[in-house]
């Protein structure tokens, strides 16, 4: 049985509406991946050091939360490659780049109105 090739049009409809329901589940681990930029970035001298981030423990925080984010970046991914690549004319890129957006930015929004 041959794959079913879609039109990008319809990925586009399946692609928005899935990835702004997995924006939900994704901010805890966004949130955390911020967190370790923080960190990271007050360790390279980019940014101002939070001792008491760094003092607290939180290492073992960002850690988990890096390979949660790792994980979720995969089912993200996975569940946009079933659809995403049956669309030949597709501009990959851009749709990439927004489910990125679709992800991050509610994440964001949430995390600054929390």
């Amino acid at each position: 049985m041959a794959r079913r090739t879609l039109h990008p049009r319809q990925v586009w409809l399946i692609g928005v509406p899935l990835n702004l329901l997995l924006a939900i589940p994704c901010a805890y681990p966004v949130a955390l991946a911020l967190l370790a930029l923080q960190v990271t970035a007050g360790e390279l001298g980019w940014a101002q050091r939070d001792p008491t981030v760094i003092d607290e423990g939180a290492g073992f925080v960002i850690g988990l939360g890096l390979v949660a984010l790792v994980c979720t970046g995969l089912v993200v991914f996975g569940l946009n490659a079933l659809f995403a690549f049956r669309a030949p004319k597709l501009n990959a890129p851009a749709y990439w780049i927004a489910v990125a957006l679709l992800i991050v930015v509610p994440a964001l929004g949430w995390l600054t109105v929390r």
